[in-house]
């Protein structure tokens, strides 16, 4: 159970637990909370993450679970909608593409949901794996997918004729 792994990380922490229609939320509480979040919530997502393999391994039907701990899923929402406005602001003054780097599921989906009405600006996910970062750019502008490179001119143009 998720307060064994947490003992066994060194974080004994209190973990309550509720149970709704496919769905386990819960909520870890104590003094090692900093820790168990980690770095932009990395260490929650990791953890969320093992636990969702696990109770695969043991549940017939697939199981959401989310974990929460002081209730940083809703300050890091409330945080990425602000810095998505922000940038998007920014891009439509200066024209240059953002982003936010390294970003979950959940968190890109709630960038592109924050910036769907604005038409003066769209947003992607590029990137491998399961942190991908989101681009902000004005529609119309060229976003080349990561690693591609643009050719120079080889001729034929026509200001060189």
């Amino acid at each position: 159970d998720l307060a064994q792994v947490l003992k066994l990380m060194g974080f004994e922490s209190e973990v309550r637990v509720h149970f709704a229609e496919n769905a386990v939320q819960c909520h870890i509480s104590g003094e090692h909370e900093e820790q168990i979040v980690g770095s932009e919530g990395r260490t929650l997502d990791s953890l969320q993450y093992l636990l969702r393999k696990m109770l695969a391994q043991v549940l017939p039907d697939r199981m959401n679970v989310a974990l929460d701990v002081g209730n940083f899923r809703e300050r890091r929402l409330e945080e990425l909608k602000k810095m998505a406005v922000a940038l998007a602001e920014q891009v439509k003054e200066d024209g240059k593409t953002q982003s936010i780097p390294a970003l979950n599921p959940s968190e890109r989906r709630v960038v592109h949901v924050t910036l769907q009405d604005d038409k003066g600006v769209r947003s992607r996910s590029v990137g491998e794996g399961l942190f991908k970062k989101v681009l902000i750019y004005k529609p119309g502008n060229k976003v080349r997918k990561s690693g591609s490179r643009r050719r120079g001119r080889q001729g034929g143009g026509p200001e060189e004729q």
